[in-house]
């Protein structure tokens, strides 16, 4: 394993850390807000609450780790790393209420945590310095419209666990984009400087991706408990970045058939931890996800 891929690891992780503790925030404070505002009720909402807002600053610090380490790395292997900050989340949690994790969530967190090294080992991916824009635009494109169908189909659900279901997963659609794009700036400012960057689309890009994204992700936060939007948003965020990477920038994370169903399997193991550790305090009959103490709205 050379230099930088222990750099991009050590990013990952510290910006997973910093996002565990940015969703336990603004979570918290999602779960509170009033209901039947919309999108727009919910982000005035939360962004007059001073927790919110050191989560967001906190979340802001973390975007920079997950630059660094796209820079350092492969998108297939930062990406999975960044599901640890869920595991993280859980002990943080205990630590914060002065008691050892529940048994389910020690199982949770093996799980989680034994399908996500495999899955780095596994797929060994290497990092591309070159990419290809117009596949990048199309992708964006493309991803925007599946965002706004999802959207739209969630406000016309009566059932909010399923409509923040959705909204889960049209939030993992942005994150997944939003990983694709970091990589692509962190070339643009090693190759042009901050000009590169400023005068790119991918500035652009990344800024409304992202900020569609916590939007969306606070809606499905008033909605319902964190255990229903969660594991969809991991598991499809980590998949669209991988995809991303394959088309853009020519990553192959495993070339045999074998290794390419051993990261299947990692991704299915990865989302049944995510779910059991999402959902282990939502089984004794409370509505509490796993990251914060959103309230549910019934």
């Amino acid at each position: 394993m050379n230099l930088d891929i222990v750099w991009a690891v050590i990013f990952a992780l510290l910006s997973a850390f910093g996002f565990a503790l940015s969703t336990s925030m603004q979570h918290r404070v999602a779960g509170d807000s009033p209901r039947g505002g919309g999108l727009v009720g919910v982000l005035r909402f939360v962004m007059s609450n001073p927790i919110w807002l050191v989560g967001a600053g906190i979340g802001m610090i973390s975007l920079v780790f997950h630059a660094l380490a796209l820079n350092k790395g492969a998108i297939a292997l930062v990406q999975p790393i960044m599901i640890s900050g869920v595991v993280m989340a859980v002990m943080f949690r205990s630590a914060l209420d002065h008691h050892l994790p529940p048994r389910g969530e020690l199982v949770a967190v093996t799980l989680t945590t034994a399908a996500l090294g495999s899955f780095v080992v596994v797929a060994n991916p290497t990092a591309e310095a070159t990419w290809h824009d117009p596949t990048a635009f199309v992708f964006w494109i493309v991803g925007l419209c599946v965002i706004g169908v999802l959207v739209f189909v969630s406000s016309r659900m009566a059932r909010p666990m399923l409509a923040s279901l959705l909204l889960g997963v049209a939030s993992g659609v942005c994150f997944g984009m939003t990983a694709g794009m970091l990589k692509l700036l962190s070339h643009d400012f090693g190759n042009h400087g901050v000009l590169g960057v400023l005068t790119s689309w991918h500035l652009l890009a990344q800024v409304l991706t992202g900020l569609l994204g916590v939007a969306i992700n606070q809606r499905a936060y008033q909605l319902a408990p964190l255990s229903v939007s969660m594991p969809a948003l991991n598991v499809v965020s980590v998949l669209v970045s991988l995809v991303f990477g394959v088309l853009v920038f020519h990553e192959i994370p495993a070339e045999s058939l074998s290794g390419v169903v051993a990261l299947a399997l990692c991704l299915l193991l990865m989302f049944v931890g995510l779910r059991m550790l999402a959902s282990v305090h939502t089984d004794d009959g409370s509505d509490v996800g796993v990251i914060g103490a959103g309230h549910d709205p019934h």
